[in-house]
């Protein structure tokens, strides 16, 4: 069986928008043994492919597949550069293919997390051009600080089982680790842990008021 780059990256696509993200692995219902809530990406994109069955792939995931390829595409000249890490160089050889065959299995697997990809290494890069621009919170270390924080992004670390905190207060960038997830505008106590060469504020002691 042949495929088109068109039919792989589409196919990444519609499973990143039915499953709204990246899941590596099934996800699976806690409440009712047995039954899976989310199928991992790659098996959809694996199962649609084996069975050559496109319906659930739009024009618009064709479309979005082929910018996202093209984004990867571009990381030919980081590889020139010598500046390319090994999954760069793994996305950069399947962007660069433009037909795929049954046996491209694990191609279809890492096709399956570009798109996601993607829009971390997006996010990645506008956050670096704004802490670039911002200016260093006005504290010294070891003081008090309390006031409004606007969230930029939280995730859940497994190894520290904490919730890792960026987020803009004011004109400055701070950080910090939480026991609860932020979202949106909150308020919150700290005390100031460490001022960084890149105009970022760690923070510690951190309380959420509301």
């Amino acid at each position: 069986m042949q495929f088109t780059a068109d039919q792989v990256w589409g196919a990444a696509v519609a499973a990143d928008r039915i499953n709204e993200g990246y899941f590596k692995e099934d996800q699976w219902d806690a409440a009712e043994a047995g039954v899976v809530i989310k199928t991992a990406n790659k098996t959809m994109v694996k199962n649609w492919l084996r069975a050559n069955s496109f319906s659930l792939i739009t024009a618009a995931d064709i479309d979005q597949g082929r910018e996202i390829r093209n984004y990867f595409n571009g990381f030919l000249l980081k590889e020139i550069a010598g500046k390319i890490n090994d999954f760069e160089r793994q996305a950069l050889k399947i962007a660069q293919k433009d037909e795929f065959t049954g046996r491209d299995m694990y191609d279809f697997a890492v096709v399956s997390c570009l798109p996601a990809a993607m829009l971390r290494d997006q996010a990645k890069k506008e956050l670096s051009t704004e802490i670039r621009f911002s200016t260093q919170l006005a504290a010294a270390v070891g003081d008090r600080i309390q006031g409004d924080i606007e969230v930029i992004k939280c995730y859940w670390n497994q190894n520290y089982g904490k919730w890792r905190v960026t987020a803009r207060m004011g004109e400055s960038v701070v950080d910090f680790w939480g026991s609860e997830e932020c979202k949106g505008t909150v308020s919150i106590k700290a005390k100031v842990k460490a001022q960084r060469g890149d105009n970022t504020t760690q923070l510690n002691y951190v309380k959420v008021l509301g």
